[in-house]
């Protein structure tokens, strides 16, 4: 284990009905002005903005909305924020939805007191040194947003989707009430359970000590993921699933399951070119057509690695180790399928895939590797994995 710093400032507010105490909630943090920050319609369809809404009110706090936010959250609409949040000057902003949403009110609430061009921060061109307050009430279990320093953005004009990391843009609070997922289809539902998973995966598939303890978590959150995932497909309304699967999605990317250890996101890399360049596909079913591939191509290099996750997460014992990391990616991938995902890029059904367009964006035309402790990902490495998932 390797020393590290941690401190996980977000006040969580768990359960049934909290989203209905958001006025006191906001009051407790001296809020007066705040701008609500949604989606494009089912937080309105729900009923949900109309309650908080009606909170705020009854506690005379005033606000502002601003609407419109998509899957892979572009930087158009943030600069739409931006000029929204100079003109009305909140002090706190509120995102009510997923992880586009409440990664574009970070990325608002960063530029709120920078005067360049919006993606600097994304681009990392500037590092943010001042940002509104965030807090969010959450209402799909996936992107861990709700509780994570990073904040993801595309660029359509350029086909550009980059993240930046900042204890600034970590949410103060968090709202969470499993009822407000009923609503998220099973396919939306299926693309949360894969990013709540790759955000463990990506850390675990890291070198660690021995009896590491964040990898222990790691395990932990895994094997309560898949089993509350294996639920959910069943009954889009199984409480208790549906409460696990909403707190494995904020701990999964606050830093629990990487404290002592050093680590990066290759697979998250390779998909950020992919749904960058096609702005149609989701985040998570592009994380499940790549996982899988990333992984036998890399299991040569980390087989150790690869048969512990298969013997503690899949429970799988096959005496040969690559054969039971093999396995593991197997149940894995069959996983993936079993709630609805698609395992190979032609499913998707935007075309021809550009895999050398997709190299591009991943290395910046060349010049950039992917650092990885066992064996770096460049220009070749992709071309293999992408190549592999047609």
């Amino acid at each position: 284990m390797i020393d590290f710093d941690l401190s996980i400032k977000t006040k969580l507010y768990f359960g049934a009905d909290k989203e209905k105490s958001i006025g006191d909630i906001l009051l407790s943090y001296n809020a007066k002005k705040v701008l609500i920050i949604i989606g494009r319609g089912s937080a309105k369809k729900s009923g949900l903005l109309t309650t908080v809404i009606e909170s705020l009110e009854n506690k005379g706090i005033k606000y502002r909305l601003l609407e419109g936010v998509r899957p892979n959250p572009e930087i158009e609409l943030v600069k739409e924020g931006i000029k929204l949040v100079k003109e009305f000057n909140p002090d706190f902003l509120l995102p009510i939805g997923g992880g586009s949403v409440i990664d574009t009110a970070k990325c608002i609430a960063v530029n709120y007191y920078y005067d360049g061009d919006p993606f600097d921060f994304n681009a990392h061109k500037a590092k943010p040194e001042k940002a509104l307050p965030i807090g969010c009430i959450l209402t799909i279990s996936a992107a861990g947003s709700e509780m994570s320093t990073s904040c993801v953005i595309q660029d359509d004009k350029t086909g550009d989707k980059k993240g930046f990391n900042s204890e600034l843009v970590r949410p103060v609070f968090a709202v969470e009430n499993p009822k407000l997922t009923y609503g998220v289809d099973k396919y939306q539902t299926a693309c949360g359970i894969v990013d709540i998973m790759m955000h463990t995966l990506e850390r675990y598939m890291q070198p660690s000590s021995e009896n590491e303890p964040a990898d222990g978590f790691a395990e932990a959150l895994l094997k309560s993921v898949i089993k509350a995932g294996q639920k959910v497909v069943r009954n889009p309304e199984d409480y208790e699933s549906r409460a696990v699967l909403m707190l494995m999605s904020s701990w999964s990317h606050n830093g629990l399951t990487s404290m002592g250890k050093q680590f990066g996101m290759p697979v998250h890399q390779l998909e950020h070119g992919l749904s960058g360049m096609y702005n149609s596909i989701a985040h998570g079913a592009g994380l499940a057509v790549l996982w899988p591939a990333w992984a036998r191509y890399y299991i040569e290099y980390d087989v150790d690695k690869f048969d512990q996750y298969a013997r503690n997460v899949w429970n799988s014992q096959i005496p040969d180790k690559k054969e039971n990391g093999l396995q593991g990616i197997k149940l894995t991938e069959e996983f993936f399928r079993y709630i609805g995902m698609p395992s190979r890029l032609m499913e998707f059904r935007v075309g021809a895939i550009d895999i050398e367009g997709l190299i591009n964006k991943l290395t910046d035309n060349g010049t950039r590797v992917v650092a990885h402790p066992v064996k770096p990902l460049d220009g070749e490495v992709a071309r293999i994995i992408y190549s592999s998932c047609l």
